[in-house]
């Protein structure tokens, strides 16, 4: 392949675009990599963390994502309430509010109809015996004042309610005993 090869001709008409390179050709000895770039069909793929991280302002940007997201996960690992929970089954759930200068607090034990299934392997047919007992704290987290409360839950939604009185509790928390196992709930007063 000679140099003039690479070099086009000038045309008589003035008005067509004359380049020095002729770009067909040059696109042929290139190497793969240009031949793919300048390929239409072509589409470049990179991985996520090399975009992300191609430049100081983008590695920047991600780092401060990072940190605020592991900061977020943090405080809510940390400061959320737990008011939801299982025990054999049965959702549970904790709700805490302030009415009239008083805490109140109420533990509700969903409809299970599976429980008594289980329970009639076991002596207690009629039900199981569950004791909850309602601790309030201040900000602090020292006990202002706790009330322990039984029923049986024969599978049908079951309700529990306590209350204190002196205007500064800040958190509850909801110790649940059903047969053998032991769950707590908190939550915070709204």
């Amino acid at each position: 392949m000679s140099d003039d090869d690479l070099f086009e001709k000038r045309d008589s008409s003035p008005r067509e675009v004359f380049t020095r390179y002729n770009r067909e050709e040059r696109i042929k000895n290139a190497s793969e990599k240009v031949r793919q770039l300048h390929d239409p069909d072509f589409i470049r793929r990179r991985s996520f963390i090399k975009s992300v991280t191609e430049n100081r302002g983008l590695r920047s940007v991600f780092f401060v994502i990072v940190v605020l997201v592991s900061i977020n996960i943090a405080f809510f690992i940390t400061r959320s309430d737990r008011n939801i929970g299982r025990i054999y089954g049965i959702k549970t759930e904790l709700k805490s509010f302030i009415y009239q200068d008083r805490a109140l607090a109420n533990l509700r034990l969903s409809e299970n109809t599976k429980f008594l299934e289980s329970l009639k392997e076991s002596e207690e047919k009629d039900g199981a015996l569950v004791r909850v007992n309602f601790i309030f704290l201040d900000d602090k987290g020292n006990k202002l004042s706790s009330s322990l409360q039984t029923g049986i839950y024969t599978g049908a939604e079951l309700r529990f309610s306590s209350q204190n009185e002196s205007g500064n509790a800040k958190k509850v928390q909801a110790e649940i005993y059903i047969k053998e196992k032991f769950l707590v709930l908190s939550s915070k007063i709204k």
